[in-house]
């Protein structure tokens, strides 16, 4: 074989490795038995690590707590991530597939304006965990002194692609003469920042009502965009 070198993350670990990765042949008590061999042992440890950061912060997680959580040994993770800071990342790129990738099941046909952005506001009620997971870590992250430029990107691009989204739309249904003419950046910029509130206000008060809040929005557009008015 020479000296080629292949990716941690494309590379299976011999069994023997496997078995001590997860801390031995017999699983812990209380946890399922994992196979490395077999299991996506990334996405695993992806999911286990945007729940835990969800739940306590990016600071207040370390990596044997994720360890404990995925039943896997901590030298596991750094097998496939290498850092703490890289796992954060990837929880982060994990919530935003997830934040994007039913909306664009339930985009497919659809050209209607209205009906794209109406799908975007369903998509957050459809999706409201794993948004709502996002905007916490990212809030939480936001706070720590030492920022990571591949990090930022990565929380970056789902408000990229937000505006993306909305400033198509809108631009479409005015050109359609769906919609009246308003600005398309001020009206993405209100929908984007309106619905960042709806998650950060259900973060501070319990007896707020996220979708409802969302519904409203829905009828408020409705009604703002009308080309008739």
């Amino acid at each position: 074989m020479g000296n080629q070198t292949r990716s941690p993350a494309a590379v299976r670990l011999p069994r023997r490795r496997a078995e001590k990765a997860r801390g031995g042949r017999s699983a812990r008590v209380g946890r399922p038995k994992l196979d490395v061999d077999s299991l996506d042992a990334e996405t695993h440890i992806r999911e286990a690590a945007l729940d835990l950061f969800a739940e306590r912060g990016f600071s207040a997680v370390t990596t044997k707590d994720i360890a404990d959580a995925t039943g896997f040994n901590p030298a596991l993770i750094y097998y496939y991530f290498g850092s703490k800071e890289e796992l954060f990342r990837k929880a982060v790129t994990l919530a935003v597939e997830r934040a994007f990738q039913q909306f664009r099941i339930a985009r497919q046909g659809l050209k209607d304006p209205r009906a794209i952005i109406n799908g975007w506001l369903d998509n957050h009620i459809k999706e409201y965990e794993t948004i709502a997971k996002l905007i916490k870590i990212s809030i939480d992250y936001a706070k720590t002194s030492k920022r990571n430029v591949r990090i930022d990107d990565a929380i970056r691009r789902f408000y990229e692609d937000e505006r993306d989204v909305l400033r198509a739309a809108l631009a479409d249904g005015i050109k359609s003469g769906e919609f009246r003419k308003v600005n398309v950046d001020e009206t993405a910029s209100f929908i984007s920042t309106y619905l960042d509130g709806v998650f950060a206000r259900a973060l501070i008060l319990k007896d707020f009502k996220p979708v409802q809040s969302i519904r409203e929005l829905r009828s408020f557009l409705s009604a703002y965009l009308d080309c008739k008015k």
